[in-house]
């Protein structure tokens, strides 16, 4: 039986630097084997972190999110040993058309099979009219999933 997958939006890689929760863990928690980050995600975050105008707690949460996400990418492998757990750096999706971030990650998940992880209120409603199911924050210290 194929595990489940996810795919992370840009705004979900923010959550442990402004939440402090481990999104990886919660994901393994809530038996995903494979986390897919798009390289349009990775180029959005990356355009976030040096952005000039963003300060305080939203660049702490991008450098963070960024530095969490390379770390886990880097100890994939013994992770894969652990949890059975690996991370997909997606190649560019979406581009093409010139359509949005949200709607390029809505053709991927659906393509795939796979789960969004998102804090997006938008783009979770617009997933759930799609059918996808959406992992969020709940709470402030977990990740939920949603039907």
């Amino acid at each position: 039986m194929p595990g489940k997958s996810v795919i992370v939006d840009t705004n979900a890689l923010l959550i442990p630097g402004e939440f402090g929760v481990d999104i990886f863990a919660e994901l393994e928690r809530l038996g995903y084997t494979a986390i897919i980050v798009p390289r349009l995600v990775l180029n959005e975050l990356e355009a976030l972190r040096a952005r000039a105008s963003l300060k305080g707690k939203e660049r702490r949460a991008a450098a963070v999110g960024y530095a969490l996400l390379q770390d886990y990418v880097r100890d994939t492998n013994r992770r894969r040993e652990q949890s059975g757990c690996t991370v997909v750096l997606e190649p560019e999706v979406g581009a093409e058309g010139g359509s949005d971030t949200d709607t390029a990650l809505i053709r991927l998940a659906a393509r795939r099979g796979a789960a969004v992880l998102t804090n997006d209120e938008l783009l979770r409603r617009r997933l759930t009219d799609a059918g996808i199911v959406t992992v969020y924050l709940r709470g402030r210290t977990i990740l939920e999933e949603r039907e």
